[in-house]
């Protein structure tokens, strides 16, 4: 057995028993615990949901206290069908490309779906320079839109963890760095198990410092608008994820903007706005879930397909004046965006 090598101070496990009550060797069971655990950090930096999802199985033959609460942990939050389910996504995109692998992974998976893409709109989405943007209610966002939109140069403004789990995903995105260790602020966007699932993702994800974050988020800022200058396309979520009302809009979208007004090139930026509706990270959970209670919550409350709907396209010039700072940019976009939606807004609320 390797080296017990670890940060983290494992000192309390000492007081644990195994399912049969036997005290677990203090020693033994250090070891086995962070050698479970750097194998899921060395599993998740290889870059593969598939890999993490065999390593996390793994962890329950190496170590005697995760073999006894993994199973139980397990009925609160799905880990193992939600690592499975990923691995599920990124090989369709891997076989199928972004838009037929989205598609064919929401069929193969049976969770129904509609788009509503106006052809008078999807003229513009699929062949001009498109910055797409809208609510993140689900895990879906992103690939809804991809399913939605049939243009091979479609990119993503995602979170680095994603990324790395999903490397299609990855290599089509502009990487952007979240906290994962603001447990009341994920709470209150989206109850406690986003704030779980950030605290899980920490264990395994390095955070670089608070400058280099900065610094990365900027950096990918600034290639996303030479892309979309260029003529490519990406999707951006400007609230973050879960569905708390009334949230901020983060500065990324205004920066995006800004740049691009600053030096378009030839070509006419639209930014054209979406909304996903009847979904969330719950409904998704229950899908995974094969107790009666989620199937109850199938069967009763997550009822009818999923929906994401795009408005009109808002050319680059209509958006506030030359002299707008970027929060303007950023106030001026959340208001005429929930002045497009308002209607669908209040029925979900």
């Amino acid at each position: 057995m390797s080296s017990c090598r670890s940060p983290l101070d494992w000192r309390r496990l000492s007081s644990f028993s195994d399912p049969q009550g036997a005290s677990l060797k203090p020693d033994s069971e250090r070891c086995g615990f962070r050698d479970s655990l750097e194998a899921l950090r060395i599993a998740y930096s290889q870059g593969d949901a598939k890999q993490l999802h065999d390593a996390y199985v793994e962890s329950r033959k190496t170590s005697r206290f995760l073999g006894a609460t993994l199973p139980l942990f397990e009925n609160v939050y799905p880990v193992r069908r939600f690592l499975a389910m990923a691995a599920r996504l990124e090989a369709s995109m891997a076989q199928h490309g972004l838009h037929t692998g989205c598609q064919q992974f929401f069929e193969s998976v049976s969770i129904p779906w509609q788009c509503n893409l106006p052809e008078s709109i999807r003229e513009i989405a699929e062949n001009e320079s498109v910055i797409f943007f809208g609510n993140h209610p689900s895990l879906f966002t992103p690939f809804l839109t991809a399913a939605c939109v049939n243009r091979p140069d479609f990119r993503f403004f995602s979170t680095k963890y994603v990324c790395n789990l999903l490397p299609t995903m990855g290599a089509a995105s502009f990487p952007m760095e979240v906290p994962l260790t603001r447990s009341w602020t994920e709470w209150r966007r989206s109850g406690w198990q986003r704030a779980l699932v950030y605290r899980l993702i920490s264990l395994v994800h390095d955070m670089p410092s608070p400058e280099d974050i900065r610094e990365g988020n900027r950096a990918s800022l600034i290639a996303g608008a030479n892309y979309i200058r260029q003529g490519g396309s990406a999707i951006i979520c400007p609230g973050g994820g879960g569905k708390a009302k009334d949230r901020k809009w983060y500065a990324g979208i205004g920066s995006l903007v800004k740049q691009l007004q600053e030096s378009s090139g030839d070509r006419t930026v639209y930014l054209l706005p979406f909304r996903e509706e009847n979904c969330s990270n719950k409904r998704i959970y229950a899908h995974i879930q094969n107790g009666p209670i989620s199937r109850v919550k199938n069967a009763v409350v997550y009822r009818g397909p999923i929906r994401i709907r795009f408005a009109e396209p808002i050319p680059l010039s209509e958006v506030g004046t030359p002299e707008f700072t970027v929060q303007q940019i950023v106030d001026f976009l959340k208001e005429h965006y929930e002045s497009l939606f308002m209607e669908s807004a209040l029925a979900s609320a």
